[in-house]
């Protein structure tokens, strides 16, 4: 399908109003809400009756967006959240490509017979879990991808949804910092910057806001936690249950530390691990250029993602994790052209 068919598509699924579930996946970022809350509004807008449920909390440094106390988050609230989603007549799939990574979502998401649609910049997407799905891997972000979208249909945002959208330009792309070296980006930057968004308050709220806990949890990962693999090439944080709770970890608190890392010199890949909970680690992914981090995370730690920017996870203790990075690592990116 082409994309000015899967456009007519669109257009024909919000003809007329209808009730909305929108979805992102579990453990929201930046993008995936941005994304969420920027279609929530513009759809709203257009007088659809629209939910946002998401498979569990999002960071504290996003509930400045309007409208994000409405968000359903299904780990608190799954009755109600179970309800919408029973009584969606369509469902937005937004940041992800396979059912999977809505956690414990995906078994009630499936049982609905209501159309689907993903909008999402990750390679490999499920063809067959959507009626449409728009997606390009070369767009920073899903919130990039979504305002392509709603400008090629002719629609036009407010404030708010221009907000939440440039929030997950910025957040996906760390100000800027990576994966935006395509003009198209700074064309969508401009365009949402003559709608009028302040730009100075999204930085605030989401770069320059931080908590005490948060700062010296920061300190702590840096300074006590960090250390190097393959000759000083390979950055890997590792924090424990019990030092996430040391320091008062709310979600969020990690988000952007793995790319620390790489303002090292000499640093070409940068590891996070956090053990969110008893025997389950969540890992993110960074490296530089040519170092194509996504592969070895499909094949260690159950992930994926971009080129230069992959999660994982993995079902086991902390230190498995540690071990299994420290065995396979230098190996693998040795034998990949490194």
């Amino acid at each position: 399908m082409s994309f000015s068919e899967q456009l007519s598509g669109l257009k024909a699924l919000f003809s007329h109003s209808k009730k909305i579930v929108i979805v992102p996946h579990k453990d929201p970022d930046g993008d995936a809400i941005g994304a969420s809350l920027g279609w929530y509004n513009l759809l709203t807008n257009a007088g659809h009756t629209v939910t946002v449920v998401s498979p569990n909390d999002i960071p504290s440094g996003l509930v400045w967006m309007k409208d994000s106390h409405l968000i359903i988050d299904y780990s608190q609230n799954s009755q109600l959240g179970l309800e919408k989603i029973q009584e969606a007549e369509l469902f937005l799939f937004l940041d992800f490509n396979d059912i999977s990574r809505t956690g414990p979502l995906a078994g009630e998401l499936l049982k609905s017979t209501a159309p689907r649609v993903i909008i999402d910049h990750h390679p490999f997407p499920n063809m067959d879990l959507a009626q449409i799905v728009i997606s390009d891997t070369k767009v920073s972000s899903t919130c990039e991808l979504s305002f392509k979208v709603m400008r090629s249909i002719g629609w036009k945002l407010d404030v708010d949804a221009a907000e939440c959208l440039y929030t997950g330009i910025m957040t996906d792309t760390g100000m800027l910092n990576h994966n935006s070296s395509h003009a198209e980006i700074y064309h969508t930057v401009a365009e949402l910057m003559e709608i009028g968004i302040n730009k100075d308050k999204v930085h605030q709220e989401v770069f320059h806001s931080n908590s005490l806990s948060r700062m010296r949890l920061l300190g702590h990962a840096l300074c006590n936690k960090m250390e190097l693999l393959a000759s000083g090439k390979v950055a890997l944080i590792a924090l424990s249950e019990a030092e996430l709770k040391q320091f008062d970890y709310q979600p969020g608190d990690t988000e952007g530390l793995v790319n620390y890392p790489l303002s090292i010199d000499g640093i070409e890949v940068s590891v996070l691990m956090t053990e969110k909970k008893k025997d389950f680690v969540k890992l993110s992914f960074r490296s530089r250029g040519n170092v194509v981090i996504n592969k070895y995370s499909e094949t260690y730690f159950s992930g994926g993602g971009h080129r230069n920017a992959a999660g994982g996870e993995m079902k086991d203790r902390l230190d498995v994790a540690v071990a299994l990075l420290h065995s396979t690592i230098e190996d693998y990116l040795r034998n990949n052209g490194w």
